[in-house]
């Protein structure tokens, strides 16, 4: 809503919702405001509002624009719309004057346009009120003459900032609503364009839409591109096309220098000569995830200097073609750089690999300069690329805080006892389907320690032995606490684990600084009762619990162990089809006035009744993972009041 204003005087420039204004506006929807500033010395008196239209009861914070000729500031403010009497007006001037908070003293300059957007906004409807063909009328002939008066210069000035406030609308909006704003114009078709910042392509095959096309009717990649000149975040996904075209179509569009994050699917595997000629193109870019790479070559890494993530999510491609062209592709030259005195570290802090073969070679330039590394994820991997031994995989190592393993069994004893040697600053380990008994015991007692996460999803591999072990790393020799203690503990579908270790581990200090415990698909919740209430008793930190997938956990179980939990804030009980109503009962009121997360999707015994009662009392709930058909009416109306999200 756009006002000009001097510091002698206001001038209402746009102040169209008055009685005998049609097309009048339903629902509640706060839609005008006029803006006095005060003329003092240094001018840096706060504003006030004179008069606003408001929701009653409701509270909206203001974005306030300030222009004057080239500089435009903006601040936020706080506004609190008290009721608004029974029967007044909508265009009512007599309102209580509301207090703004103060800004800065130099945001008040001798001339200054001002523009109050509401935040949230109303709904879309609203909208194509904001931009009429009647132009004169809506935004005021007043401001219009003035804009005229003042010569080209600052004519522009007011075009500009007229496009600044549909943009800012537009970047309030939900996903949802872009393609009713396209319709309204061509002028809003093109403002939404150049608003979008994140955008998701999936490209057909080349025999309807070529990469290049010359069809009116088949958009090629580079005309839609060019549509969004300041994306920052771009996925591609592609079915049939080649990659390397693909790649350097994006580098060649406008965007491409102000990029920060691109995912780029396709089927066909791309080259390191692409990425390599493309590189310059992405000065900007921070992430970077890629489908194939063949051959398996990381040198065009040094000209990526922002480059922070990237994750390679397989290294062999969809197609058999694909792999025909891999076999008679020449091995990776040797990336022995001779002189490592004077290898250069690469900027990378997250590095994520997938589907690297026992065979593949080319990785060991890469880590000799991953010396900055923080995260590392390998996923379904046989080998790590520099040799069945992995004599230059641990030069990435010392500065890791988080690996995770998934999948990964060929590897997963080097990697572990590699990690154990030189992990010196680890504090999370995820390990998946993979890993020995001896080498993750070779571990926790040496990094163990450490640890603020374990996450562990060991069927077979994972024994009380383990558990014995992180507790006693929990006590120094001296039998008090020693180093970091064990903050999150997460098992899934751990068979051969009993409840004397976890009693074991619950009693440690290790398990006494627990805030997060995950038993998910653990036959020793079903099976020994009780155990669930001794460690709610053992851990008087937890405040997140998973129980999900125990088909035949009862209530009487939860019950017992939500007493000892007066500082819940989340419980998932995903698939525990064994529990009812009963169970929410008690976590109402064990945890009713501190849990915030509920998810009690796939429980069958919960009824609808149950979800309403619990989405009525529970007093900070803001988010529910529950099925839509347990939701009823009056359920709806608690979620919409409270702002409490579904899923």
């Amino acid at each position: 809503l756009v006002f000009y204003c001097l510091p002698d005087r206001v001038s209402e420039a746009f102040y169209p919702f008055r009685r005998d204004c049609s097309p009048p506006l339903r629902g509640p929807q706060i839609i005008a405001a006029v803006v006095r500033l005060v003329d003092a010395p240094g001018m840096g008196q706060p504003g006030s509002v004179h008069s606003i239209l408001h929701d009653a009861q409701s509270s909206w914070l203001f974005r306030v624009v300030l222009s004057s000729g080239p500089m435009r500031l903006f601040r936020y403010f706080s506004v609190e719309a008290p009721p608004q009497p029974h029967g007044s007006a909508v265009g009512d001037r007599h309102t209580s004057p509301l207090s703004l908070l103060h800004p800065q003293p130099h945001l008040f300059l001798p001339s200054v346009r001002v523009a109050i957007i509401p935040n949230p906004l109303p709904s879309p409807s609203f909208l194509p009120l904001l931009y009429s063909s009647n132009r004169e009328r809506w935004w005021g002939r007043e401001r219009i003459r003035r804009g005229r008066g003042r010569g080209g210069e600052e004519g522009e000035m007011d075009m500009v900032l007229c496009d600044e406030l549909v943009q800012e609308i537009l970047r309030r909006l939900p996903p949802s609503s872009a393609p009713s704003v396209s319709l309204v114009s061509k002028r809003w078709l093109c403002l939404l364009r150049f608003s979008t910042t994140s955008l998701s392509l999936r490209i057909p095959p080349r025999q309807t839409t070529p990469i290049i096309s010359t069809s009116n009717n088949s958009p090629s990649l580079p005309s839609i591109l060019s549509h969004y000149p300041f994306l920052t975040d771009l996925t591609v996904v592609d079915e049939d096309n080649t990659a390397d075209d693909l790649l350097l179509a994006i580098a060649a569009a406008a965007c491409s220098s102000r990029l920060a994050h691109l995912r780029f699917l396709p089927a066909s595997p791309l080259s390191p000569t692409a990425l390599l000629s493309s590189s310059t193109a992405f000065a900007s870019l921070t992430t970077l995830q890629i489908a194939s790479l063949l051959p398996l070559s990381f040198r065009w890494l040094s000209f990526l200097p922002s480059l922070k993530t990237l994750s390679l999510v397989r290294s062999r491609p969809k197609h058999p073609s694909s792999l025909r062209q891999e076999a008679h592709q020449p091995p990776p030259a040797a990336d022995d750089d001779g002189d490592r005195s004077g290898v250069m570290l690469l900027p990378l802090e997250s590095l994520s690999l997938s589907g690297i073969c026992a065979s593949d070679r080319g990785l060991s330039w890469l880590w000799r300069r991953c010396g900055g590394l923080r995260w590392l994820q390998l996923r379904a991997c046989e080998g790590t690329g520099d040799g069945p031994s992995s004599p230059v995989f641990p030069l990435c190592l010392p500065g890791l805080l988080v690996l995770e393993l998934r999948t990964c069994r060929a590897i997963a004893d080097r990697v572990l006892l590699h990690a154990a040697d030189h992990c010196r600053a680890l504090t999370s380990l995820l390990l998946y389907d993979g890993g020995s008994r001896d080498a993750l015991h070779h571990f926790i007692h040496r990094r163990g320690a450490a640890l603020r996460t374990l996450d562990l999803r060991l069927p077979l591999d994972l024994h009380n032995d383990h558990l014995f072990a992180i507790a006693a790393d929990g006590v120094g020799d001296s039998g008090k606490p020693g180093g970091h203690q064990l903050a999150a503990l997460r098992l899934h579908s751990c068979c051969l684990v009993t409840g004397d270790g976890l009693r074991s581990l619950a009693r440690s200090p290790a398990g006494a600084a627990i805030e997060e415990l995950a038993l998910v698909n653990c036959d020793v919740v079903e099976k020994e009762p009780g155990l669930l209430t001794c460690l709610s008793q053992s851990m008087p930190r937890l405040r997140r619990l998973e129980l999900s997938h125990n088909e035949a956990l009862a209530d009487k179980e939860v019950g017992s162990m939500l007493a000892s939990c007066r500082d819940l804030v989340e419980i998932r009980v995903r698939g525990c089809r064994s529990l009812t109503g009963a169970a929410l009962s008690s976590l109402l009121k064990h945890c009713g006035k501190q849990v915030e997360v509920v998810d009690i999707t796939w429980c069958p015994g919960i009824a609808g009744d149950a979800v309403e009662t619990l989405v009525m009392n529970a007093c900070r709930l803001r988010q529910l993972m529950v099925e839509e058909s347990k939701v009823n009416e009056a359920a709806a109306v608690w979620l919409s009041q409270k702002g409490i999200k579904i899923g």
